[in-house]
Protein backbone atom coordinates (compact mmCIF):
# COMPACT_ATOMS: atom_id res chain seq x y z
CA UNK A 1 0.00 0.00 0.00
CA UNK A 2 1.76 3.12 -0.96
CA UNK A 3 1.25 6.07 1.78
CA UNK A 4 1.15 9.80 1.75
CA UNK A 5 5.22 9.71 1.99
CA UNK A 6 5.21 7.42 -1.08
CA UNK A 7 3.02 10.09 -3.60
CA UNK A 8 4.62 11.27 -6.69
CA UNK A 9 3.35 15.31 -6.44
CA UNK A 10 1.82 16.60 -9.24
CA UNK A 11 3.29 19.73 -10.39
CA UNK A 12 0.91 22.88 -9.78
CA UNK A 13 0.20 24.78 -13.30
CA UNK A 14 1.29 28.26 -13.42
CA UNK A 15 -1.36 30.72 -13.60
CA UNK A 16 -1.50 33.57 -16.34
CA UNK A 17 -0.25 35.97 -14.02
CA UNK A 18 2.40 33.36 -12.92
CA UNK A 19 3.52 32.99 -16.45
CA UNK A 20 3.62 36.67 -17.15
CA UNK A 21 5.33 38.04 -14.14
CA UNK A 22 8.29 35.74 -15.47
CA UNK A 23 8.89 37.53 -18.21
CA UNK A 24 11.51 37.46 -19.56
CA UNK A 25 11.26 33.73 -19.57
CA UNK A 26 13.69 31.26 -20.10
CA UNK A 27 12.92 28.88 -23.39
CA UNK A 28 14.49 26.45 -25.44
CA UNK A 29 14.66 24.68 -28.94
CA UNK A 30 12.35 21.61 -28.65
CA UNK A 31 12.57 18.67 -30.53
CA UNK A 32 10.32 20.25 -33.29
CA UNK A 33 11.83 23.52 -33.41
CA UNK A 34 15.23 21.89 -34.59
CA UNK A 35 13.81 20.64 -37.91
CA UNK A 36 12.93 24.32 -39.15
CA UNK A 37 16.13 25.34 -38.17
CA UNK A 38 18.25 22.94 -39.82
CA UNK A 39 16.17 23.41 -43.23
CA UNK A 40 16.45 27.12 -43.07
CA UNK A 41 20.07 26.90 -42.18
CA UNK A 42 20.40 24.34 -45.51
CA UNK A 43 18.74 26.74 -47.48
CA UNK A 44 20.69 29.81 -46.31
CA UNK A 45 23.71 27.68 -46.75
CA UNK A 46 22.93 27.04 -49.83
CA UNK A 47 21.82 30.43 -51.23
CA UNK A 48 25.24 31.66 -50.11
CA UNK A 49 27.33 29.13 -51.81
CA UNK A 50 25.04 30.12 -55.44
CA UNK A 51 25.28 33.54 -54.66
CA UNK A 52 28.86 33.33 -53.84
CA UNK A 53 30.07 31.55 -56.80
CA UNK A 54 28.01 33.62 -59.70
CA UNK A 55 29.29 36.92 -57.79
CA UNK A 56 32.59 35.01 -58.18
CA UNK A 57 32.04 34.81 -62.00
CA UNK A 58 30.48 38.32 -62.27
CA UNK A 59 33.61 40.12 -60.78
CA UNK A 60 35.84 37.55 -63.03
CA UNK A 61 34.14 38.79 -65.57
CA UNK A 62 34.48 42.28 -65.20
CA UNK A 63 37.92 41.89 -64.30
CA UNK A 64 38.97 40.37 -67.69
CA UNK A 65 36.78 42.85 -69.45
CA UNK A 66 39.07 45.41 -68.13
CA UNK A 67 41.86 44.04 -69.23
CA UNK A 68 40.69 43.43 -72.52
CA UNK A 69 39.92 46.99 -72.78
CA UNK A 70 43.22 48.02 -71.75
CA UNK A 71 45.47 45.61 -73.20
CA UNK A 72 43.63 43.68 -75.60
CA UNK A 73 45.13 42.93 -79.27
CA UNK A 74 42.46 42.43 -82.10
CA UNK A 75 42.23 39.94 -84.11
CA UNK A 76 39.78 38.01 -86.44
CA UNK A 77 37.95 35.30 -85.07
CA UNK A 78 35.89 32.11 -87.31
CA UNK A 79 33.19 30.66 -85.45
CA UNK A 80 33.87 26.79 -85.15
CA UNK A 81 31.10 25.36 -83.67
CA UNK A 82 27.35 26.54 -82.46
CA UNK A 83 25.84 24.62 -79.53
CA UNK A 84 21.89 25.45 -80.13
CA UNK A 85 20.07 25.18 -76.52
CA UNK A 86 16.46 25.02 -76.39
CA UNK A 87 16.06 27.08 -73.00
CA UNK A 88 19.03 28.69 -72.78
CA UNK A 89 21.55 31.16 -75.19
CA UNK A 90 23.37 29.30 -77.95
CA UNK A 91 27.16 29.42 -76.78
CA UNK A 92 29.40 29.84 -80.05
CA UNK A 93 33.31 28.08 -80.05
CA UNK A 94 35.55 30.08 -82.52
CA UNK A 95 39.32 30.23 -83.26
CA UNK A 96 41.78 33.36 -84.50
CA UNK A 97 45.52 33.31 -85.51
CA UNK A 98 48.26 35.10 -83.75
CA UNK A 99 52.17 34.68 -83.81
CA UNK A 100 51.69 31.52 -86.18
CA UNK A 101 49.35 29.95 -83.66
CA UNK A 102 45.53 29.44 -83.58
CA UNK A 103 43.99 29.62 -80.59
CA UNK A 104 40.40 29.08 -79.50
CA UNK A 105 37.55 30.50 -77.27
CA UNK A 106 33.80 30.36 -76.85
CA UNK A 107 31.43 32.46 -75.78
CA UNK A 108 27.84 32.88 -75.25
CA UNK A 109 25.72 34.61 -77.85
CA UNK A 110 23.79 37.24 -75.10
CA UNK A 111 19.91 37.79 -75.44
CA UNK A 112 20.12 41.30 -74.62
CA UNK A 113 21.83 41.41 -78.53
CA UNK A 114 20.81 40.97 -81.63
CA UNK A 115 23.63 39.02 -82.75
CA UNK A 116 22.76 36.15 -85.05
CA UNK A 117 26.00 34.04 -86.22
CA UNK A 118 26.76 30.58 -88.47
CA UNK A 119 29.51 28.25 -88.48
CA UNK A 120 32.35 29.92 -90.71
CA UNK A 121 31.19 33.37 -89.69
CA UNK A 122 34.21 36.02 -88.85
CA UNK A 123 33.85 38.46 -86.42
CA UNK A 124 36.30 41.13 -84.27
CA UNK A 125 38.03 39.11 -80.96
CA UNK A 126 39.87 40.90 -78.18
CA UNK A 127 42.38 38.83 -76.61
CA UNK A 128 45.50 39.58 -74.00
CA UNK A 129 48.81 39.34 -76.09
CA UNK A 130 50.09 37.87 -72.88
CA UNK A 131 47.49 35.07 -72.57
CA UNK A 132 45.84 34.66 -75.70
CA UNK A 133 43.64 32.36 -73.76
CA UNK A 134 42.01 35.54 -72.23
CA UNK A 135 39.82 36.01 -74.78
CA UNK A 136 36.44 37.58 -75.92
CA UNK A 137 33.94 38.58 -78.98
CA UNK A 138 34.13 42.44 -79.58
CA UNK A 139 30.84 44.21 -78.76
CA UNK A 140 29.21 40.75 -77.10
CA UNK A 141 27.22 40.81 -73.75
CA UNK A 142 29.15 38.75 -70.99
CA UNK A 143 25.93 38.15 -69.36
CA UNK A 144 22.60 36.65 -70.93
CA UNK A 145 19.30 36.79 -69.51
CA UNK A 146 19.36 32.76 -68.42
CA UNK A 147 22.76 33.92 -66.06
CA UNK A 148 20.23 37.47 -65.28
CA UNK A 149 17.63 34.81 -63.54
CA UNK A 150 20.13 32.36 -62.05
CA UNK A 151 21.28 34.92 -60.26
CA UNK A 152 18.29 36.72 -58.92
CA UNK A 153 17.16 32.94 -57.65
CA UNK A 154 20.30 32.95 -55.95
CA UNK A 155 19.50 35.73 -54.31
CA UNK A 156 15.92 34.95 -53.81
CA UNK A 157 16.61 31.31 -52.12
CA UNK A 158 19.46 33.01 -49.97
CA UNK A 159 16.63 35.99 -48.77
CA UNK A 160 14.18 33.09 -48.37
CA UNK A 161 16.59 31.38 -45.67
CA UNK A 162 17.56 34.77 -43.95
CA UNK A 163 13.92 35.12 -43.75
CA UNK A 164 13.15 31.94 -42.30
CA UNK A 165 15.87 32.55 -39.48
CA UNK A 166 14.22 35.82 -39.10
CA UNK A 167 10.86 34.15 -38.39
CA UNK A 168 12.45 31.72 -36.07
CA UNK A 169 14.48 34.13 -33.99
CA UNK A 170 10.84 35.87 -33.59
CA UNK A 171 8.98 32.62 -32.34
CA UNK A 172 11.68 32.85 -29.95
CA UNK A 173 11.11 36.44 -29.06
CA UNK A 174 7.93 35.37 -28.73
CA UNK A 175 8.12 32.79 -26.45
CA UNK A 176 10.23 34.96 -23.93
CA UNK A 177 8.63 38.51 -23.70
CA UNK A 178 5.06 37.45 -24.99
CA UNK A 179 2.05 38.08 -23.16
CA UNK A 180 -0.25 35.50 -22.06
CA UNK A 181 -3.99 35.91 -21.89
CA UNK A 182 -7.14 33.30 -22.14
CA UNK A 183 -8.99 33.20 -25.15
CA UNK A 184 -11.60 31.47 -27.07
CA UNK A 185 -11.74 29.28 -29.76
CA UNK A 186 -14.32 29.57 -32.59
CA UNK A 187 -13.47 27.22 -34.69
CA UNK A 188 -11.78 23.48 -34.59
CA UNK A 189 -10.85 21.26 -37.65
CA UNK A 190 -8.85 18.10 -38.95
CA UNK A 191 -5.60 18.84 -40.55
CA UNK A 192 -3.77 15.67 -41.41
CA UNK A 193 -2.90 14.11 -37.74
CA UNK A 194 -3.19 17.62 -35.84
CA UNK A 195 -6.01 20.17 -35.59
CA UNK A 196 -6.68 23.57 -36.85
CA UNK A 197 -7.73 25.68 -34.24
CA UNK A 198 -8.86 29.35 -34.67
CA UNK A 199 -9.42 31.59 -31.80
CA UNK A 200 -9.73 35.04 -30.73
CA UNK A 201 -8.64 37.34 -27.22
CA UNK A 202 -8.43 40.29 -26.16
CA UNK A 203 -5.19 42.91 -25.38
CA UNK A 204 -4.38 44.06 -22.53
CA UNK A 205 -6.07 47.43 -23.83
CA UNK A 206 -9.21 45.21 -24.67
CA UNK A 207 -8.67 45.34 -28.62
CA UNK A 208 -10.37 41.60 -30.02
CA UNK A 209 -7.72 40.13 -31.84
CA UNK A 210 -7.93 36.85 -33.80
CA UNK A 211 -5.38 34.03 -34.24
CA UNK A 212 -4.86 30.28 -35.70
CA UNK A 213 -2.67 27.45 -34.38
CA UNK A 214 -2.48 25.76 -37.93
CA UNK A 215 -0.96 22.25 -36.15
CA UNK A 216 -2.45 21.78 -32.52
CA UNK A 217 -2.06 18.74 -31.42
CA UNK A 218 -5.15 19.10 -29.27
CA UNK A 219 -8.86 19.20 -30.38
CA UNK A 220 -11.43 21.61 -28.79
CA UNK A 221 -14.56 22.40 -28.67
CA UNK A 222 -16.45 25.80 -29.99
CA UNK A 223 -16.35 27.89 -27.14
CA UNK A 224 -13.44 26.50 -25.00
CA UNK A 225 -11.40 28.57 -23.31
CA UNK A 226 -7.33 28.20 -24.38
CA UNK A 227 -4.36 30.04 -23.13
CA UNK A 228 -2.23 32.18 -25.87
CA UNK A 229 0.45 34.58 -26.33
CA UNK A 230 1.08 37.80 -28.00
CA UNK A 231 3.39 40.35 -28.80
CA UNK A 232 2.06 43.61 -27.12
CA UNK A 233 3.86 45.42 -29.40
CA UNK A 234 1.85 43.36 -32.45
CA UNK A 235 -0.90 41.41 -31.07
CA UNK A 236 -0.97 39.71 -34.97
CA UNK A 237 1.70 38.01 -33.75
CA UNK A 238 0.08 35.39 -31.75
CA UNK A 239 -0.33 31.92 -30.78
CA UNK A 240 -1.45 29.01 -28.23
CA UNK A 241 0.47 28.91 -25.19
CA UNK A 242 2.90 27.27 -24.89
CA UNK A 243 4.70 27.48 -28.04
CA UNK A 244 5.51 24.05 -29.40
CA UNK A 245 8.88 25.22 -30.79
CA UNK A 246 9.79 27.16 -27.97
CA UNK A 247 8.63 25.98 -24.95
CA UNK A 248 8.64 27.85 -21.50
CA UNK A 249 12.13 25.90 -19.26
CA UNK A 250 10.15 24.02 -16.66
CA UNK A 251 6.56 24.35 -18.16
Amino acid sequence: MIGPEDAVATPKEMSIDEINAAIPRNVYLSAEGQTPLQLMLGILVFGLICVGAISYSIIKDKRTAEALHREGHWATGSVTKIIHARRSNDYVYYTFPFGGTTYGGGATVSDFQSIRVQVGDQFPILFLPSDPSVNHPSGWGWWSFGEVIAYAWSLMVFGLGVRGLVSIYQRRKLGRIGWVTEAKVIACAPKGSRFHVDYVFSTEDQTECDGANEYSYDEYQYGSKIRVIYMRTNPKRNDTYPLADFPTVGS
